[in-house]
């Protein structure tokens, strides 16, 4: 079930100005719940973003807009400077020849896909380097004082997802030098080589992908690492991106239907009434959908990597000293008065 305030939201962002209020009486609406929804979702720039531009403000209490408006003020000005380190990042590894494409939120902003920078919220700049330039960077990015967590690793099966985030002490947004698209039991299902061609091209200029790859990674980010395939969460932030991206018109929306984890996405949010696609559900579909979700999430190569990750933990407590330091301190600082630890302690310590 829809709660009011959520019916609401989803009026302001996908409706006209005349059908804000439709099934919705305005006084049923709890102003600090929508808060808390929209800001949940990342969404308080964009609702007053669409509140203002469909001069609907009179609709709502003037300390509720004040609110919004000030969180949305701060996010513009936030993005204005993200996009300014983005651009002085991206001349940096090109005057080293690391060639990069932009990626998720940093990327959709440099496509212009939204009429105004302000209505998205971004974390930090996320960008994909190709694999034979991985020590290339790390050495670029910390001479340049980009500084971040190396974590202790003796060895490793798979690339990693991304490199450790960095921030640099005279810039306000961190990065986050990507890899992988995905991590690496997902990798075939969603495969960075579909970028390969644009790192080809050689013009020193902003990269971004294409729309239809935009599409299909906002799809792909929210439903394996955002777990929403697995679960009937959604994400308004998710859906708005694909809503701003037009995906109606996008060249790959005629694999949808064939796609599980786009239609999973498209039929979880059916309710919201926000795309005109006619995707049904049959009960074999449901089955068969329920049945795959629970087999890849129990396939032994996801289960491989779990018990693959906890030996790398148990070889690096005898192999590392760094790594047992830490352990150690851990043991000392939290766990002192458990009898069985403080044999492992001292047994460690030896």
């Amino acid at each position: 079930m829809i709660c009011v305030e959520e019916k609401l939201l989803v009026n302001v962002l996908y409706r006209p100005a005349s059908e804000i209020l439709n099934g919705i009486d305005i006084n049923d609406v709890n102003f600090e719940n929508l808060i808390k929804l929209a800001s949940g979702h990342l969404m308080l720039p964009a609702l007053f973003f669409n509140i203002d531009k469909k001069k609907v403000s009179y609709l709502f209490p003037e300390d509720f807009i004040a609110y919004i408006k000030n969180i949305y003020a701060i996010n513009k000005a936030r993005n204005t400077v993200l996009l300014a380190e983005a651009k002085e990042l991206s001349d940096l590894l090109y005057k080293h020849n690391i060639n990069h494409i932009f990626l998720k939120g940093t990327a959709l902003l440099l496509s212009n896909v939204f009429e105004d920078i302000g209505e998205r919220m971004i974390g930090d700049i996320d960008f994909i380097i190709q694999h034979k330039d991985e020590k290339k960077i790390k050495k670029v990015l910390e001479k340049n004082n980009y500084r971040g967590k190396n974590p202790v690793r003796l060895f490793r099966l798979f690339k990693p997802k991304h490199l450790p985030r960095r921030v640099h002490k005279n810039k306000t947004i961190a990065i986050e030098p990507h890899l992988e698209l995905l991590a690496p039991g997902w990798r075939g299902t969603f495969n960075s080589k579909a970028l390969m061609n644009d790192f080809k091209e050689e013009t020193k200029k902003f990269k971004t992908p294409s729309k239809p790859f935009l599409f299909d990674h906002c799809i792909y980010a929210l439903q394996i690492p955002d777990q929403g395939f697995f679960t009937k969460n959604h994400s308004h932030r998710s859906i708005y991106d694909i809503y701003k991206l037009d995906c109606e018109k996008s060249l790959r929306i005629k694999n949808i239907k064939k796609d599980i984890y786009t239609k999973h996405f498209f039929l979880n949010i059916a309710k919201f009434k926000i795309f005109d696609i006619a995707i049904k559900a049959t009960l074999f579909s449901l089955y068969y959908d329920k049945l795959f979700r629970v087999v890849r999430k129990l396939s032994l190569h996801l289960i491989f990597l779990r018990i693959n990750r906890n030996l790398k933990k148990i070889v690096l407590l005898f192999v590392s000293n760094k790594y047992r330091k830490r352990a150690l301190n851990k043991i000392r600082i939290h766990y002192h008065h458990k009898t069985l630890l403080k044999y492992i302690y001292r047994w460690l310590k030896v």
